[in-house]
């Protein structure tokens, strides 16, 4: 499977791309193509450091990635995420748009600021081709521990989309992450449930003391 990573330079696109390389092709896409490559190249080296075989991460411009993709995951801020995507949409089609995307902001505590829509998820939805299939997931998983290759992620996540078909292929791509659960969590309008427990948990590590949170249902 081909899976290009919008906002791949940071450090929750580094996990992903760290995890799913090793059974997929990863493209690493940023506005600045130097900076996608030197990062494309890092990421491989991390993995050749660790004895670890990948079908090839490279590091490309947005629009090559996104038309040759089956998969594209959204972790880029919420502020910028509806500008970028109304520029990129003439080269989406059919494929499986993974938005890990939050709305929210800080003031004394993070805030949850959902759009008209509810959530960040239906907004990407209005904005991309209808033939897009867009399912929410990876909202409360720790960038950190992600990228830690060493690590078992011992969470759930929720995966919430419309398309039962794309919805069962990120589930099976979150069963890829060692100790990942993926749980159903229905249509793509329930996202904005999921999307409002980060800066709760943010807010919950900050006054606790805690770092890198996830969420375990028992």
């Amino acid at each position: 499977m081909k899976i290009a990573i919008l906002g791949g330079t940071g450090s929750i696109g580094e996990g992903f791309a760290l995890r799913w390389a090793l059974k997929h092709e990863i493209s690493i896409c940023s506005r600045e193509i130097e900076k996608a490559v030197k990062a494309a190249g890092d990421y491989s080296g991390t993995l050749l450091s660790k004895g670890l075989l990948c079908c090839g991460i490279t590091g490309c411009s947005n629009e090559t990635a996104i038309g040759d993709a089956d998969v594209v995951v959204l972790s880029v801020p919420y502020q910028g995420v509806v500008p970028l995507l109304k520029n990129l949409r003439p080269y989406f089609k059919d494929q499986i748009v993974i938005s890990l995307v939050v709305p929210m902001k800080k003031n004394k505590w993070f805030e949850f600021t959902p759009p008209k829509q509810g959530s960040a998820a239906l907004e990407i939805k209005d904005t991309l081709p209808e033939s897009v299939k867009v399912v929410s997931a990876y909202h409360n998983i720790s960038a950190k521990k992600l990228a830690n290759l060493e690590l078992s992620l011992d969470y759930d996540v929720v995966v919430c989309g419309d398309d039962e078909g794309a919805k069962r292929t990120v589930m099976e791509l979150t069963k890829e992450i060692k100790a990942l659960r993926p749980l159903d969590g229905g249509g793509l309008a329930s996202s904005y449930m999921i999307e409002s427990l980060t800066p709760f948990l943010i807010n919950l590590a900050i006054r606790n003391g805690l770092s890198n949170l996830g969420v375990k249902f028992v």
